[in-house]
């Protein structure tokens, strides 16, 4: 029964819909210390959602009125990501993947893509081998060095959100390695080692890796 009221408020009442939806989000589903960074943002802070998906987090940052970018490769996710844009003039959309190199890559799609009408778009990842993607379902997207990004934004940035189905590694790795991330305030990572069992050594050795460096007050790993 909520199912089906769920829908016809989509359907009929989209933008009430949203709005709802929105509201749960951040009121119930968003870590509360993330909640309580972004209800001090301003209109004079850049921030940068890296995995924006279809906006919800970006709508959360736009809405305190900081200057946000978001990157989203997955193109389906990428058009209901354009709403948000066409709500908040201050949001940026970068249809990339935020990477480690300037160029064009694979990203991989759900394996169930092509057998339902959910939205799946969420697990796409850059990591073949994940558990729940397809390696013969992707499209090629482009991919930048997000390090030269950050640096030649040439500004302090607040925070960045990441949730790039275990492609974090590889990115905050290179952005240690090319000393990227001294002019960022905050990370907030979602990591995915539970169920993506493969990257437990990776991402265990990463942490060590930023606590050895002295960045583990600028990181927060318990998104989920």
């Amino acid at each position: 029964m909520i199912l089906i009221l769920k829908n016809l408020i989509n359907t009929y009442f989209p933008y009430v819909y949203r709005k709802l939806q929105q509201l749960r989000y951040e009121n119930y589903i968003l870590p509360r210390e993330f909640m309580h960074h972004v209800n001090k943002l301003s209109f004079s802070n850049l921030v940068i959602d890296i995995g924006a998906n279809v906006g919800l987090v970006s709508e959360t940052l736009a809405r305190r009125g900081a200057r946000v970018i978001a990157f989203e490769p997955n193109s389906m996710a990428f058009e209901n990501l354009k709403s948000v844009a066409r709500s908040y003039p201050n949001v940026e959309l970068r249809n990339e993947a935020a990477g480690i190199k300037n160029q064009q890559i694979k990203l991989f799609l759900h394996k169930n893509t092509n057998k339902t009408k959910e939205d799946l778009t969420q697990a796409s990842s850059m990591l073949p081998n994940k558990t729940n993607v397809s390696y013969d379902n992707f499209e090629f997207v482009n991919e930048i060095d997000f390090a030269e990004f950050l640096k030649s934004l040439n500004e302090p940035v607040e925070l960045i959100k990441i949730d790039i189905e275990g492609y974090e590694i590889q990115l905050i790795n290179h952005l240690l390695d090319k000393n990227a991330i001294r002019n960022v305030g905050f990370f907030y990572v979602e990591t995915h080692e539970r169920k993506f069992t493969d990257l437990i050594a990776s991402t265990e050795s990463l942490k060590a890796r930023i606590k050895l460096e002295g960045y583990e007050e600028k990181f927060f790993f318990d998104w989920h």
